[in-house]
């Protein structure tokens, strides 16, 4: 069984060998460039060179070599632009504080500050830091009398997406799946692309103009939908579709009935064309609590849901899976990024992804992968021991 077969027994609630496997699919599945190249030695893999697969959390672009070993079943299909709008391709060199150096897009030309910051399109890595954080502006004095949206007369949404960049993704994907068997996750990082969305206190205070607006907002993300589906939709296997974070360490970050009332409808009108295409799953991603979402994902038409934070309040791994699994497919969960990961022993690391294989593994609908992105803090023998544990479950 090759890995894309694999992948989509899984994603459709059928137990195959083993659980799919995941690193570095998406940008919140990754690790950290600063211990790639360690990880590559320890798994025997040749070379030093580290490509940066993306900027903005620094994270390595994962090689087949890497994949191999570890056993993963996915390959990312990234957009012309890297999350930060730099172009990802050609690379350079590019030293950082430590005196590493790591390829980068060319476009990345940082501002080096007094105190050895990196400082670049509204974004700071200070001295000893592993990120781009985002700058803030000075907030703008508030008017709680302005509206919260402009006149409709000047509503713009993106209907229509360039044809240079349908056809390079087009051939990008022709090229990645004719070149390997692994199931192909596209992350286009185009906004026209992405969920619809409007904010709870626009919900609140303006619900009319609220639900007009994502409503149109909904019909020119489908449209995009299906004009980028008609270019990649024969080769790829999973799209990121939602990528924003709904909840917080302790509760949901508003009331999820203005999710059922608002987003639902419009993010099933996108989600309904993407499943013209039945092999493509429609992946979401929202860190912390998420419980009083998960009906509303799967309403809306939401395969995938990660990075599945059950350290978060109220969301216990077994009821996740009880409640949700034989709908959702669980993208993560493996291991603690907080706790176990990064301070764990390579036995508790072992111990605790084989418990949560135990419970989000069997029927299939899920993927193995770490809650989030694996850090430059964590010790290489953990993340040999996690993967270790992920390709030794075997479906009985």
């Amino acid at each position: 069984m090759n890995s894309r077969e694999r992948v989509r027994l899984i994603l459709n609630h059928e137990e195959a060998d083993r659980p799919a496997i995941d690193l570095g699919a998406m940008s919140c599945s990754g690790i950290c460039m600063w211990i790639y190249r360690d990880l590559k030695r320890a798994l025997g893999i040749a070379g030093d060179r580290v490509t940066v697969g993306n900027l903005q959390y620094m994270l390595a672009h994962v090689e087949d070599a890497v994949l191999d070993a570890l056993g993963c079943d996915f390959v990312p299909l990234p957009g012309e632009v890297d999350l930060t709008g730099v172009e990802a391709e050609p690379t350079k060199p590019f030293t950082f504080w430590d005196g590493q150096t790591f390829e980068v897009p060319v476009g990345f030309d940082p501002a080096v500050g007094a105190d050895g910051s990196l400082n670049w399109r509204g974004q700071c890595m200070p001295q000893g830091g592993r990120f781009l954080d985002p700058v803030p502006a000075p907030a703008a004095p508030m008017n709680e009398d302005a509206p919260a949206f402009p006149p409709e007369s000047e509503w713009h949404f993106e209907t229509s997406l360039p044809d240079e960049f349908l056809r390079a993704q087009e051939a990008r994907a022709r090229a990645l799946y004719e070149r390997t068997d692994r199931a192909i996750m596209a992350c286009p990082w185009q906004g026209a692309l992405f969920a619809p969305l409007v904010g709870a206190i626009e919900m609140l205070t303006e619900p009319e103009t609220s639900r007009e607006h994502i409503m149109r907002q909904a019909e020119a993300v489908a449209r995009c939908n299906e004009q980028y589906l008609q270019a990649v939709g024969p080769y790829i296997d999973v799209l990121l579709f939602a990528p924003g974070d709904y909840g917080y360490q302790d509760r949901e970050s508003f009331n999820p009935d203005l999710m059922g009332e608002f987003w639902v409808p419009a993010w099933r009108l996108v989600t309904d064309v993407i499943h013209r295409f039945p092999h493509v799953k429609v992946f979401c991603h929202s860190c912390g609590s998420n419980t009083g979402f998960m009906p509303h994902y799967i309403a809306a038409g939401i395969d995938i849901f990660n990075p599945v934070q059950w350290t978060a309040q109220n969301m216990d791994p077994r009821w996740l899976k009880r409640e949700f699994g034989d709908q959702l497919t669980f993208w993560g969960g493996a291991v603690s990024t907080q706790h176990t990961l990064p301070f764990g022993s390579p036995d508790e690391v072992r111990q605790e992804a084989e418990e949560m294989l135990s419970v989000f593994a069997p029927g299939g609908g899920y993927v193995f992968n770490a809650i989030h992105n694996i850090l430059a803090e964590v010790p290489i023998e953990n993340i040999v021991a996690l993967y270790e544990a992920g390709q030794r479950y075997r479906y009985s």
